[in-house]
């Protein structure tokens, strides 16, 4: 396969995880992000991942995306590790229902 055609082919598969699930933006790195923003635009789910990835404060987030800090509130006082995420995605349902 050329270059070009792997490029494209790239490109293809970001857009299409994309359209599918646009918190893929999350997992992304920022060569992939930068393909994103190439092939669909300043999307406002792109452009936060690239602040994410970037360190950016909750304040200028919201100013690059328009919306207000409170917006990302999520409502929730504790935080939550990757690591306790990825433990929770990997048991069973029923791990966690209560007898």
């Amino acid at each position: 396969m050329q270059d070009s055609q792997f490029e494209n082919l790239k490109t293809y598969v970001l857009c299409e995880r994309y359209n599918s699930d646009p918190s893929v933006v999350y997992s992304l790195n920022s060569d992939e992000l930068q393909i994103l923003l190439s092939a669909l635009g300043e999307l406002e789910p792109i452009v936060d991942a690239m602040n994410v990835l970037a360190g950016a404060s909750v304040e200028q987030r919201a100013r690059d995306i328009g919306c207000s800090p409170e917006d990302f509130d999520t409502g929730c006082d504790e935080l939550i590790s990757v690591e306790e995420l990825t433990f929770a995605a990997e048991q069973p349902f029923h791990h966690f229902m209560r007898s």
